[in-house]
């Protein structure tokens, strides 16, 4: 299960803030075709909820204008309602006018004279693109799956047969995203977009626009944090000494992942309520029992809540490594740690508790447990 740093609905990383008074550089002008004198509003993303900054009513003409304010660099939205909006990314010193479809705003919009919401748009359209051809995809795997009779073994093979055309269709909308971003690491909306790459397979993507962004907007607490979800992750580098985790198991003893050095460690991050965890746990214990009495041990840490379902789990799928929890599920002091987007998320150790790979599953995990146990 997927958990991006920032979420494009609530953009989970930005911190509220009142702009100031406008000082007349900032200019916010716009025409909506369609319109009945509706009241549109002017908002700025922030970490709880939007905050409204202004709102106009649509004259005669279809024309409104925001003025009273100067706005920080930031992501906003002018909306009808809270399902009808238009995103945009605006600072003190531009000048734009934005034209649409009251009725449609988010596929009509059309915006002159931001750069950041004209490259917002760009890697917005990327986006859309990618997600309607794996919807398509999807119904035709939902057709195939519902027009047949299906067993466990028939099932996966019908998901590997659609894994590839799945697997291509994100590469490619991920090389655009990249070359986009390469070309715009110093520019506030690509924060939004590089959410699309996962951090462990493009670091080099991460630091560039971290670089990029802290020489430009240094003072932000966006681009801040960005900076030390960056910093996080270099930190876990392969190559790098794994932090250490100090938790408590179920019956309440302390248990620190350094403890286990001298052998090849896996450490899995896992919980209770995430399926893809759960459906992945038998490939993880064939593959304990396989490796146990070759120098090969396991590390459980879970991102539960509640301390009974975490425990029935475990019983459950017959786990007999080493487990540990806080149970403050996202909270958890090892999300930030470990830079965790999602789980299941696993990370190899060597010996001597160096980071040698991540995320191996299945197959993937015994042929690489093979390799360095052997």
């Amino acid at each position: 299960m997927y958990k991006s740093i920032i979420c494009l609905g609530t953009l989970a990383l930005l911190a509220s803030c009142n702009p100031s008074k406008s000082d007349g550089s900032f200019e916010l002008k716009g025409n909506f075709s369609n319109s009945k004198g509706e009241t549109v509003y002017l908002e700025k993303l922030s970490s709880a909820q939007p905050v409204l900054i202004d709102s106009v009513v649509i004259d005669e003409k279809g024309d409104f204008e925001f003025a009273n304010y100067q706005p920080k660099i930031g992501f906003y939205r002018v909306k009808i309602n809270a399902q009808n909006f238009a995103m945009l990314v605006l600072d003190s010193a531009v000048k734009i006018r934005i034209t649409g479809n009251v009725n449609d705003l988010g596929n009509s919009y059309k915006v002159e004279g931001s750069e950041e919401t004209k490259l917002f748009m760009e890697y917005n359209e990327i986006s859309k693109a990618r997600d309607l051809r794996l919807d398509s995809l999807n119904k035709a795997f939902q057709i195939v799956m519902e027009g047949s009779k299906m067993d466990s073994k028939k099932m996966d093979s019908l998901s590997q047969i659609f894994e590839a055309p799945y697997n291509a269709i994100v590469s490619a909308s991920s090389d655009l995203v990249i070359d986009k971003l390469k070309k715009n690491a110093s520019m506030y909306s690509s924060l939004i977009a590089v959410q699309a790459l996962e951090p462990d397979k493009y670091p080099d993507i991460y630091k560039l626009l971290d670089e990029g962004l802290s020489k430009k907007f240094p003072n932000d607490n966006n681009v801040k944090m960005f900076h030390s979800v960056v910093s996080s992750m270099q930190a876990t580098a392969i190559g790098q000494v794994a932090p250490d985790i100090i938790l408590n198991s179920p019956e309440g003893k302390e248990i620190a992942l350094s403890s286990l050095k001298g052998k090849v460690v896996l450490v899995d991050f896992w919980a209770s309520w995430c399926g893809p965890c759960r459906k992945e746990m038998p490939n993880v214990v064939k593959a304990y029992a396989k490796f146990k009495n070759k120098g090969f041990e396991i590390f459980g840490v879970s991102l539960d809540k509640e301390g009974e379902r975490w425990v029935e789990a475990i019983a459950k799928d017959g786990i007999t490594w080493p487990q540990v929890s806080d149970l403050k599920q996202w909270e958890s002091s090892v999300v930030r740690l470990y830079n965790i987007q999602g789980i299941p998320y696993t990370v190899l150790l060597d010996k001597e508790g160096k980071i040698i790979a991540k995320n191996l599953r299945g197959e993937e995990l015994e042929k690489k447990l093979a390799e360095v146990l052997n």
